[in-house]
This record gives structure tokens, sequence and C-alpha cells, in this order.
């Protein structure tokens, strides 16, 4: 009798041993999978602002240079000054050519219709004040009556649909994309 009581216990010590082994390992496993991901930041490219050229130094007072001094020095400071202004001019052209190249870009993008949901409420008030608020935003929508809510439902053209998205959003929190 006491040496079948002396193997269930041992076996149930070596039970326990085994369990808290396999929990220990568990635990360890379970927190390496929740350490999220590294984040990767992606550098952005540097805007480099054009050079401007260095205001003109203070010249001294007149009365203490004499007029040959004056002269040579208005003559050396006039020739950096022109050849650093021919720089700043050809860089402005550059830039309203890429502006001209982007405002086609942005002509060439269509024009899509989309369905957009904002809300699905229970009650009817809760969807007409959701709809009045689209519309005071500029949107033209409807009410649809389905599966016992009222959905909240915009028609929006658009060219650039994540702009509108982001700013129905920020109004009604969830947006829904029919389509």
């Amino acid at each position: 009798m006491k040496r079948e009581r002396l193997v269930v216990l041992l076996g149930i010590l070596v039970a326990l041993v085994f369990f808290y082994l396999g929990l220990n390992a568990w635990i360890k496993n379970k927190e390496e999978k929740i350490t999220p991901p590294p984040v990767v930041i992606q550098p952005k490219p540097k805007q480099t602002a054009p050079p401007t050229p260095p205001s003109e130094p203070a010249q001294p007072p007149a009365e203490e240079k004499p007029k040959e001094e004056e002269e040579k020095a208005k003559k050396v400071e006039e020739k950096p000054i022109a050849k650093k202004i021919k720089p700043t001019e050809e860089k402005p052209k550059e830039e309203k050519r890429k502006e001209e190249v982007k405002k086609p870009e942005k002509e060439n993008l269509k024009q899509k219709t989309y369905l957009v949901q904002v809300g699905a409420f229970s009650k009817a008030e809760n969807a007409q004040k959701a709809l009045k608020k689209a519309k005071d935003l500029g949107y033209k929508g409807s009410i649809v009556e389905e599966d016992g809510l009222y959905k909240v439902r915009l028609k929006i053209t658009t060219a650039d649909i994540r702009r509108d998205v982001s700013r129905l959003k920020g109004q009604f929190g969830s947006v829904i994309i029919k389509q």
C-alpha cells in the first residue's frame, strides 16, 4: 500500500515538473512572438534650398577711403555679384518646369465615382444627423434601410479617393468604400 502511494506521488511529481518546464518554454516562446517587428523608417530626401547670394558687405563711410579705393572696391564687388545672380535665375526656371510637369499629371487622373458608407444606425434619427453632417461637408448621399439598419451612403466623384476618405474618417470615425 505504501509502495503504491509512493509510485503515485512520484508520478504526480514527474508530471508537475514536465508541466512546469513546458509552461516555462511556452511563455518564453509567446514573449518572443509578442515583440513587435522593428519599424523601418524610410529616410525622406532632404530638400535643398536654392543658394541665396550673400548680401553686399557693408561699406565703410566714404570719408575714410580715397576715391580711387572706392572705385576699385565697387568694381571688385560688382563682378562676384553678377556671377552669383546667374545661378539663382536658372534654378527658378527649373522649378517652374517641374511644376508645369506636375500639373498635367494631375489633370490626367480620371475622375471615378465611389459609393462610400459612413455609418450604419439602428435609429433613423441618428442616420439623418449623419447625412446632414455629410451634406454640410459638401457630399451628396442617401439613407438605405438594410438588415434592420439605416445605412448612410455617400456618392463621391473624385480622382483622389484617399483624400476624401481621410477627411470623412476625421468626421465620422470609420468609412467603408462600397464601389
